[in-house]
């Protein structure tokens, strides 16, 4: 089982979707190595994240919503 919590706007005043707060709850069945904190400096969308969590669940697809692509979550190193 995982949860995704957090926050769909990272700025009401401007209603921001840029650094959103989000926290994946749980390691998708062991697909999923926890006790990281991932920051990405292009700034992808929400919805990249998503498409890698269906990717991992085994739900494979190419886009979601206003999606680029999956996140580079695995290959990331000292984190």
């Amino acid at each position: 089982m995982t949860i995704l919590y957090g926050s769909c706007i990272s700025n009401s005043n401007v209603h921001s979707g840029v650094n959103l707060p989000l926290l994946p709850i749980g390691g998708v069945n062991g697909s999923l190595k926890g006790g990281r904190h991932l920051h990405y400096a292009d700034e992808p969308a929400n919805a990249n994240l998503l498409v890698t969590l269906l990717d991992k669940m085994g739900v494979p697809v190419e886009h979601l919503g206003g999606s680029t692509g999956k996140l580079k979550i695995d290959t990331l190193s000292g984190i």
